[in-house]
C-alpha cells in the first residue's frame, strides 16, 4: 500500500526503478534540478531526468494533500507526515514567525523516509521482552536503521500476547492514523495518542487507558525523560527508541541518566543493516 502511494506520484522511470529496489529501499530523495535519488541502506542510486521545480512543487503538493498551511507546526520542525506514515524530512528556506520562532517559507530539498511493516522483525525482541516480564526497553541506532519499522511490529506482538498497549505517535510514524484510526497494523489491543507530543501523550495514556507498556520513538529531551520516569514509576513498562551509536551512550546525558534510574532493563542495538538486532543487552541484574 505505501509503495503504490509513493509510485503514484512519481515519474514513470521513477517507479520502475523503485520496484527494482523492492523492500531495501528506505528512502526516496527529492532536489528541483536534481535526479531522484533511491538509498537502500548504505547504497543509493540516481534515476530519472533532473526534476523539474515545477514537478518539485507538484509532488510535495500531493504528499501534503495540497494543505500546505495545515502542515505549517510540523514543517517549521523540519518535517510533515504523510497519510501512509512515511516521514518527509524537508529543508529549504525559514523566516521569523509573526508570533515567534520559525516558520518554513520555501522548500528546497525532500527526503522520503519509506514506511514499511515488516511482520515478525521484531520477534527476537517481545520475545526477550516477554521472558523479563516486559521490562523497560531502550532501543538504540543511528538514524535510518529501521528503529520505528521494529518498534511498529513490536507492539503488534506486544499486543498478540494479551497486553495493554499506548503508542505516543507524535510524528504519525508508528500507526500512520486517519482521524485517530491506526491505518498500519498495531494490535488489536493497541490505542494511539496520535501527534500529541510524546511527554503529554503518554501521561493521557497512563491516566486513561490504563496500559501494560507504552510503546515510542525517539526520545531525546528532558520532559520525555521526566514523563518516562514517572511513568516507568507507576508500573507501566516502557518500549522506546533513540538516536545513538552504540552501548556506551547508555552512560552519558539523559540515556545515562534513565539507565541509572532503573527505567531500563533491555537495550537493544541495530546495526549493519536496517531493522538487523546487533545485540540485546541487560541493563541490571533483575534482566
Amino acid at each position: 500500500m505505501v509503495m503504490r502511494e509513493l509510485s503514484g506520484m512519481l515519474p514513470a522511470v521513477v517507479t520502475d526503478a523503485i520496484a527494482q529496489e523492492g523492500e531495501a529501499l528506505t528512502e526516496i530523495r527529492l532536489r528541483p534540478g536534481c535526479r531522484v535519488r533511491l538509498v537502500s541502506g548504505r547504497k543509493d542510486r540516481f534515476c530519472g531526468a533532473p526534476l523539474a521545480a515545477e514537478d518539485f512543487r507538484r509532488l510535495l503538493g500531493a504528499m501534503m494533500e495540497h494543505s500546505y498551511y495545515a502542515r505549517e507546526e510540523e514543517l517549521a520542525q523540519g518535517y510533515f507526515t504523510m497519510r501512509n506514515g512515511c516521514r518527509v524530512g524537508v529543508c529549504g528556506a525559514y523566516a521569523p514567525s509573526p508570533g515567534g520562532g520559525l516558520v518554513m517559507r520555501a522548500i528546497g530539498s525532500a527526503c522520503i523516509r519509506v514506511a514499511r511493516e515488516v511482520r515478525g522483525c521484531a520477534t527476537p525482541l517481545v520475545e526477550r521482552m516477554l521472558a523479563l516480564g516486559a521490562k523497560g526497553t531502550i532501543l538504540l541506532s543511528r538514524p535510518g536503521m529501521g528503529k520505528t519499522t521494529l518498534l511498529r511490529d513490536a507492539a503488534r506482538l506486544l499486543s498478540a500476547s494479551g497486553l495493554t498497549v499506548g503508542i505516543a505517535d507524535e510524528r504519525h510514524e508508528l500507526a500512520a492514523c486517519r482521524d485517530g484510526v491506526p491505518t498500519l497494523d498495531v494490535g488489536e489491543r493497541s490505542d494511539v495518542a496520535d501527534g500529541c507530543p510524546k511527554h503529554l501523550a503518554m501521561e493521557r495514556l497512563v491516566r486513561s487507558m490504563a496500559p501494560d507498556v507504552i510503546v515510542t520513538d525517539e526520545i531525546g529531551n528532558a520532559r520525555d525523560a521526566e514523563v518516562l520516569r514517572e511513568t516507568a514509576r507507576q508500573g507501566v513498562a516502557l518500549l522506546a527508541s533513540a538516536h545513538a551509536a552504540g552501548f556506551d551512550d547508555l552512560r552519558r546525558g539523559m540515556l545515562g541518566a534513565l539507565t541509572d534510574g532503573g527505567v531500563f532493563s533491555l537495550a537493544v542495538l541495530l546495526e549493519g543493516a536496517p531493522g538487523r538486532i546487533a545485540e540485546m543487552r541487560a541493563l541490571s541484574a533483575a534482566a
